[in-house]
């Protein structure tokens, strides 16, 4: 809509300056020059508070916050709590809302896993623990991200590692990341050099959750940099 104000404004001076133009011979003196400059200023005066005034605003998207169990989880995003409420209740796999973007295999035969994250003195996302109906032999670790149907998720996963009978969780290589913004060519750019943007950014900053598989007779122990993050499904 301001796009379009500026070219209204712009047409209304090309058809003042256009009767000189096509005169040819008629000089445009500096008093004239004056008053089609201060035409033009006044108009673009009168076109900014108009524009203002008829641009309908926008309004916010209604979101439910969801929980389950009190007080267990409240989060403001209404994706977030979709995202936890399919897992909590198993099935993520099938949830259109979550994207695996780690996975790891490790052949385990020991009585007892150790998980620990000696990279962090306290490690915050969710380690969600689901014990399978069998033993066989096999330990299962994916990263889950919740994911936007209309933006870029951007996540970055943990490094796992398996060392005696130890899950270690270690941090990841950094990721670099530069965004560029796209600015709408408002009527007060020409001369502020800048515009404003009313999009809303196109990348989501996805949750991140340790889901493991392990068998059914494994048992799990924790340190300090862990123990408030385990969660069992089953």
């Amino acid at each position: 809509m301001a796009l379009r104000a500026s070219l209204i404004t712009l047409l209304i001076l090309l058809l003042i300056i256009i009767p000189f133009i096509a005169l040819g011979k008629v000089r445009i003196s500096l008093g004239k020059t004056r008053l089609v400059v201060g035409f033009y200023i006044a108009l673009l005066f009168v076109s900014v508070p108009v524009f203002y005034a008829i641009a309908k605003p926008s309004t916010p998207e209604p979101f439910e916050v969801i929980e389950i169990g009190p007080g267990q989880y409240s989060y403001p995003d209404s994706q977030v709590n979709a995202f936890y409420d399919a897992l909590y209740e198993g099935r993520l796999d099938n949830y259109e809302g979550a994207e695996i973007i780690a996975r790891w295999s490790f052949d385990y035969q020991e009585e007892r896993l150790k998980i620990i994250a000696p990279d962090y003195e306290r490690y915050s996302n969710l380690i969600a623990v689901e014990r399978k109906d069998v033993c066989d032999g096999k330990l299962e670790v994916f990263s889950y991200v919740s994911k936007s149907p209309n933006r870029l998720t951007l996540a970055n996963p943990p490094d796992i590692r398996l060392k005696d009978n130890q899950l270690e969780i270690l941090q990841p290589e950094k990721i670099h990341l530069e965004a560029i913004g796209f600015y709408h060519d408002f009527t007060m750019a020409q001369f502020t050099g800048t515009g404003f943007s009313m999009e809303r950014t196109h990348y989501f900053f996805g949750d991140t959750v340790l889901y493991l598989r392990i068998p059914e007779d494994l048992l799990i122990d924790t340190d300090e940099s862990t123990e408030h993050n385990i969660q069992f499904l089953n």
